[in-house]
């Protein structure tokens, strides 16, 4: 009996009705297409075993010696590992500790201000705190690292035998940070303000006051949401909340940086829901996929997108990451299914 060739269409499809995903790939785990074909995924390793809860955020880059780092963030830890595997703790000193899950909240503060009638109690659900995640990048070959329940800058400067620190003059209270292309250091949710960016003297981490003689500043998003990330792209800094999408162009002093809304309807769903590739920045958002690559921000076409947000557990929508994978040109979305924490 001869074989018959089966042009199936690569990619899932699981939009819509059965009847509407004929002659389509209808379930598959761990494949990936390439020219066209299904292929297995090859499979990953341990790299290290830090024995602790699982990482909030994450980082790698080169010292000027071309050392490989890891940084990785706990919720009550911060970790720096060395390319021959060797873990070494590096918490600051007096590091405020947050949740390593998603907890529920029924109490008073539970929630951001001003959202719902005053007075009138919330549903049975009641909202949930979100999980400690970290900002990580590195200035130079140094590491700078914050918490979102901690809300302090830290530098770690490489040596094993010392702690990350705290930077000082920076603002507190922060939500997280990013380093410019620029070379600024830009504190997220500055000083307890969701919606503030502040930013600190062009090569100088230490210098947040403002004057005739530096480029120091800071800006309120015109916003409803908070902030939630900023990552880096082409010319720019795209920061983005849990409602829209905002971009910081460096235009030279007196200003030194503008921000203009790229995007609305379009927020991150999580603080590490973005990955950077060279088509554009790509993110989940509460109910669709988004990209950034310049002018405005579009909806990317998903053909199993229905599958992913009816089995989604919203109350830990905290826990979704992103990675991106270079070698297959590929963004990963890990996120909790509906009966999943």
């Amino acid at each position: 009996m001869p074989l018959v060739p089966l042009q199936i269409p690569p990619g899932v499809y699981r939009n819509g009705t059965d009847m509407q995903a004929a002659g389509r790939w209808r379930d598959a785990s761990l494949v990936r297409w390439a020219d066209g074909t299904m292929r297995p995924v090859a499979g990953w390793e341990a790299r290290f075993d830090i024995n602790d809860a699982v990482p909030r955020g994450m980082h790698v880059w080169r010292d000027l010696s071309n050392n490989r780092y890891i940084a990785a963030g706990m919720w009550d830890k911060l970790y720096a590992v060395s390319q021959a595997g060797t873990v070494t703790d590096i918490t600051p000193a007096g590091l405020t500790t947050g949740n390593v899950a998603a907890t529920q909240n029924l109490g008073y503060g539970g929630g951001l201000y001003g959202v719902g009638a005053y007075g009138t109690p919330r549903t049975d659900t009641g909202s949930f705190t979100e999980a400690t995640t970290w900002s990580l990048d590195n200035w130079g070959e140094e590491l700078v690292a914050c918490s979102n329940a901690d809300g302090d800058l830290y530098a770690w400067d490489l040596d094993v035998a010392s702690d990350a620190v705290t930077i000082p003059n920076a603002p507190t209270d922060n939500l997280g940070l990013i380093v410019t292309e620029e070379r600024f250091l830009f504190a997220l949710g500055a000083g307890g303000n969701p919606r503030k960016v502040q930013w600190s003297d062009r090569e100088d981490r230490e210098l947040w006051t403002p004057a005739a003689t530096n480029e120091a500043g800071d800006l309120e998003l015109q916003t409803s949401g908070q902030i939630m990330q900023a990552v880096r792209t082409r010319g720019q800094t795209l920061i983005l909340t849990d409602i829209d999408a905002h971009t910081a162009t460096y235009q030279g002093p007196p200003f030194v940086y503008g921000f203009e809304r790229v995007g609305s309807a379009c927020g991150t769903i999580s603080r590490k829901a973005a990955a950077v590739v060279d088509a554009g920045v790509f993110w989940m958002g509460l109910g669709s996929f988004f990209v950034y690559a310049g002018g405005a921000v579009q909806e990317v076409p998903c053909e199993v997108v229905d599958y992913v947000f009816t089995d989604f557990n919203n109350s830990y929508r905290s826990h979704v990451w992103a990675v991106s994978n270079a070698q297959h040109s590929e963004i990963w979305w890990f996120y909790p299914s509906s009966s999943a924490t």
